[in-house]
């Protein structure tokens, strides 16, 4: 019989599954929240930048031996993404606030003030200490620095002197780089933003949740033909302090190596190991010397077994083979010289 095909193999339409109705939302009644609200006020909410290598547990502990605070702190992790710290004092929270941006494993981290809000962005800022390049002397102004960072995000403060401002930045979305100014007199003028304490981000995007090599908008190297992304001084700034992190953990490695001494280190081993087992009861003194938990020292005199050797008593294996061997000598000897004997009689 010959087969039959399918609607599949032939290609004809197949009618769709239908779908499972999605759920109707589950309602939340109103209550009041008021000391809920009262207990979170002085709490610090912060997302990780990378999750693939910022775990919220590490993080929390890590957070928590290196803040100093004069009242207590308690953190705890809030799922792969986010976290949060609770503090006893407010000067404590702003303290903390204030010596911000804080990174985690070179990714940076979102650190926010908690507020009774529901958004899947928040929290979303950074606080930055940007310093702008290339604005002429004679607009170095105040006014000027604010009215720049205020593009940027909220101002909390500014440098004049330093030509910087401190602006809290959407850690959500690429950074700006450059920025163009229109001065009084009619020119437009480019200048560079300069973010201080920046940690790893893409070069191409400017994004801070992923580096070059993973970035969704950049081909990747062999389709790049031979395209360069130049880099900026944020750029420059961060790959420094990543050569010399290396570099600093490279000497401490190697200080680490010159301290190390084998010899000293296998004697105060051996040492050690020789008086754990001293007082062990079946390696006592009677027992023979075979130490099968630490290493024989060659320098080292086993009385012990002298003694048992010495002690009169069972003869060892190799006297009782000998014994042996040469007592069934005689008895052969014996017997044939007793035939021997017999047979001259019987002549």
């Amino acid at each position: 019989m010959a087969h039959r095909l399918s609607r599949g193999e032939k290609g004809k339409w197949i009618q769709d599954q239908p779908k499972q109705a999605k759920r109707p939302p589950v309602i939340i009644l109103a209550s009041n929240n008021y000391a809920l609200i009262e207990e979170h006020k002085l709490t610090l909410i912060g997302r990780v930048t990378n999750p693939a290598i910022q775990k919220t547990k590490a993080l929390v502990d890590f957070f928590l031996n290196h803040w100093n605070v004069a009242g207590q702190i308690t953190g705890k992790a809030l799922g792969p993404y986010l976290f949060q710290f609770k503090f006893e004092t407010k000067r404590d929270l702003q303290l903390i606030l204030s010596k911000g941006p804080y990174h985690f494993k070179r990714w940076m981290l979102i650190l926010q003030r908690w507020e009774p809000i529901v958004s899947d962005n928040f929290p979303s800022l950074i606080p930055f200490w940007i310093s702008v390049h290339s604005i002429p002397l004679h607009y170095w102004t105040e006014d000027a620095l604010k009215a720049i960072g205020k593009v940027l995000g909220p101002v909390e403060d500014w440098d004049v002197d330093r030509g910087r401002v401190r602006v809290s930045i959407n850690g959500l979305k690429p950074l700006e780089m450059k920025h163009d100014i229109s001065l009084p007199s009619g020119e437009i003028k480019e200048v560079e933003l300069e973010y201080e304490n920046l940690e790893k981000h893409c070069f191409h995007c400017l994004s801070l949740t992923h580096e070059g090599d993973a970035c969704p908008t950049f081909p990747r190297k062999e389709n790049r033909d031979g395209r360069e992304t130049r880099l900026g001084i944020s750029q420059n700034r961060t790959l420094e302090r990543l050569e010399a992190d290396r570099r600093r953990k490279d000497e401490k490695k190697g200080s680490r190596n010159l301290n190390w001494n084998p010899s000293e280190n296998f004697a105060s081993s051996t040492r050690w190991k020789n008086e754990e087992h001293k007082d062990s009861s079946w390696r006592s003194e009677s027992n023979p010397p075979y130490d099968y938990g630490i290493r024989r020292d060659p320098h080292r005199r086993y009385e012990s077994s002298q003694t048992n050797r010495d002690r009169p008593g069972r003869p060892s294996a190799r006297e009782r083979l000998s014994f042996t061997k040469e007592s069934e000598a005689a008895t052969h000897r014996e017997n044939h010289s007793k035939s021997y004997t017999s047979a001259l009689r019987t002549e």
